[in-house]
């Protein structure tokens, strides 16, 4: 049974308090809990102090007897680096399997993206950079080449501008800069199999423009088989 005790509070507020007492109308109560809350105060009174003592207090129960481990993720690097500067020291386990402190993104690589990305594309996550996915993003539409007006079946490029413009007369400059920036931010929906920007749906497999959405996919899936994801691909992956 996990128990927060009175003598690891104690060594809490000396390690992060300076040896002062944390209040016993909410931080102790707060501490003691194991039913779900939010904590909710101004800036600068002591929640992160807070969840810090209580991971401390926790840390001294490691090993789960069910081997289970304590979750921690953030939306933030710092808050992550906040954690480790303070507690590591004093309870390393707390940052080794089966417990996990980090943020949302590594999570979902480490445990969702990376099994999936393995099994399905032979390869793991090397890259989780949206700065890189927007080069390699650039690459590909530069490798694109347009057909000639009147020809049909359009190529990609000539399909695309039509499609992510919404039919719409924009000059040639910023109509191209639309489809670069779909190419940058589109999400694939691998079960559905249809490519979403902006909440529309631009291409997918079962329609008249198949051989169009097919030629986007194995583009980005070649991307998946070398690693490159954008922050929203280990996501997508995440749901299979």
């Amino acid at each position: 049974m996990i128990e927060i005790k009175d003598e690891h509070i104690k060594e809490a507020e000396s390690i992060l308090i300076g040896g002062k007492e944390f209040d016993k109308i909410e931080r102790i109560p707060f501490i003691k809990n194991f039913e779900s809350r939010d904590l909710l105060a101004v800036p600068g009174s002591g929640k992160t102090t807070a969840l810090l003592a209580k991971l401390y207090c926790l840390s001294k129960n490691i090993p789960f007897v069910d081997g289970s481990g304590i979750l921690v993720l953030s939306h933030t690097n710092a808050a992550v680096d906040e954690i480790e500067k303070h507690l590591k020291p004093f309870c390393p386990e707390l940052f080794k399997y089966p417990n996990f402190i980090g943020t949302i993104q590594r999570f979902v690589n480490q445990f969702l993206a990376n099994p999936v990305c393995y099994a399905k594309y032979g390869s793991y996550v090397s890259v989780n950079d949206n700065d890189i996915y927007e080069n390699e993003a650039k690459k590909f539409y530069s490798s694109l080449k347009w057909s000639k007006k009147g020809i049909e079946p359009k190529q990609l490029i000539n399909k695309l501008f039509g499609i992510v413009n919404g039919g719409q007369k924009v000059d040639s400059k910023e109509g191209c800069k639309n489809v670069i920036d779909f190419l940058k931010w589109f999400e694939l929906d691998i079960v559905e199999r249809k490519l979403v920007y902006n909440r529309r749906t631009i291409l997918k497999f079962e329609s008249p423009n198949q051989p169009y959405y097919l030629e986007v996919e194995k583009w980005n899936e070649d991307m998946y088989r070398k690693g490159i994801l954008s922050y929203s691909d280990s996501f997508n992956l995440g749901r299979l």
